[in-house]
């Protein structure tokens, strides 16, 4: 049986198309093939944090960062999913914690607990306000405003020193010198 140009390019498109989503789907952070356990968390401000930000167990990328939707109509707190690899056990008490560097995005950090219980799928994990984003951003900062100031206030004496060197009575004399020694060279 001898197949038809039409039949060979409607799948060779529909096999383009399902690439393309797999692509797409696998490129946002997204696993296709397994289906993660999702966990809520929330949070009064999400500062930086995108959809598909990593989320991280001692350093460890164990999912992705899902949805974000208000809490409530004044947006008060944001609620987001966390995608969680369904092979990685939480303890019930852990807290989840919004953390990042300076350079880098922003990611879900998750702090384990002792607790023997572990969240199961559609559990809201505990959260912590967390300020060490900030806070390393102003200790690396200090030090640099510290040597500004410092090279501010030297430029200022430097800038004087000039100031006074080129006064309308040290240029005259400038201009005298150098027209004597002109005169006598030459």
């Amino acid at each position: 049986m001898k197949i038809s140009n039409e039949v060979k390019v409607g799948l060779l498109a529909i096999a383009a198309i399902a690439v393309l989503i797999f692509g797409f789907n696998f490129l946002k952070g997204n696993n296709v093939f397994s289906k993660p356990f999702i966990l809520y968390a929330r949070f009064p401000n999400i500062g930086a944090l995108e959809r598909s930000n990593v989320i991280k167990i001692n350093g460890l990328n164990v999912g992705t960062v899902g949805d974000f939707r208000p809490a409530d109509k004044e947006v008060n707190s944001i609620i987001v999913e966390l995608h969680v690899d369904k092979n990685i056990a939480i303890p019930s008490n852990s807290i989840a914690l919004i953390d990042g560097s300076v350079l880098g995005s922003a990611y879900i950090n998750i702090e384990k607990g002792p607790a023997n219980t572990y969240l199961k799928t559609g559990d809201s994990i505990s959260t912590r306000a967390d300020m060490s984003l900030l806070s390393d951003l102003k200790a690396q900062v200090a030090p640099t405003i510290t040597r500004l100031n410092e090279t501010f206030d030297s430029l200022k004496l430097v800038i004087g020193g000039l100031n006074s060197i080129f006064d309308p009575n040290t240029k005259n004399n400038l201009r005298e010198l150098i027209t004597n020694l002109s005169m006598t060279s030459g």
